[in-house]
């Protein structure tokens, strides 16, 4: 097309490295020098991991509404939305006919874990990758938007279908 671009693969991988890969390294770490104390003490690590994931859904969201260039249209974002759902549900079809092929070895257990954990993905590492990535990129809320919709879509998705995915389940298991 006549056009270039240079991308600092080196600035990027190292600011990715530094922010998922080092502090899930150092908490391993500590984790077994301070494991006993943790069982004795029972933080409650959960109330703080919810009350941090939804300072970051909320930060985010702010930014991305917040910043008069983003220029989305109802009719856009109703499409993004639909396009988010059925890609999900397509994730979650495809993996669910995965693992219950014949020749699978998957349990039912086994299956309502890839379903679930395969299709999942968390605001949590993928708003801070796209800060790394796109830093300084002028629509960078315009680009998180798909992943503010995504998370909401899966956990949404995915209560619906625990009924449907227990009786079968219960029903495979039997």
């Amino acid at each position: 097309l006549g056009s270039s671009s240079s991308v600092p693969f080196t600035s990027i991988f190292s600011q990715l490295f530094m922010t998922v890969v080092v502090p899930l390294i150092i908490g391993q770490i500590v984790r077994r020098y301070i494991k006993d104390w943790l069982e004795r003490k029972k933080p409650p690590f959960g109330a703080i991991s919810s009350c941090v994931l939804l300072m970051i859904i909320y930060t985010t969201f702010c930014d991305t509404f917040a910043n008069p260039n983003i220029d989305l249209d109802k009719f856009s974002l109703i499409i993004v939305v639909f396009i988010i759902f059925s890609v999900q549900m397509s994730f979650m079809v495809l993996t669910f006919l995965f693992s219950t092929r014949n020749n699978s070895s998957f349990t039912p257990a086994d299956t309502v874990a890839i379903v679930f954990c395969s299709t999942h993905k968390s605001l949590t590492l993928g708003i801070p990758m796209l800060k790394i990535v796109f830093a300084g990129y002028e629509h960078l809320s315009l680009i998180s938007v798909p992943l503010l919709i995504y998370h909401p879509a899966q956990i949404l998705l995915g209560s619906l279908l625990v009924p449907t995915i227990k009786s079968w389940m219960v029903s495979r298991q039997k």
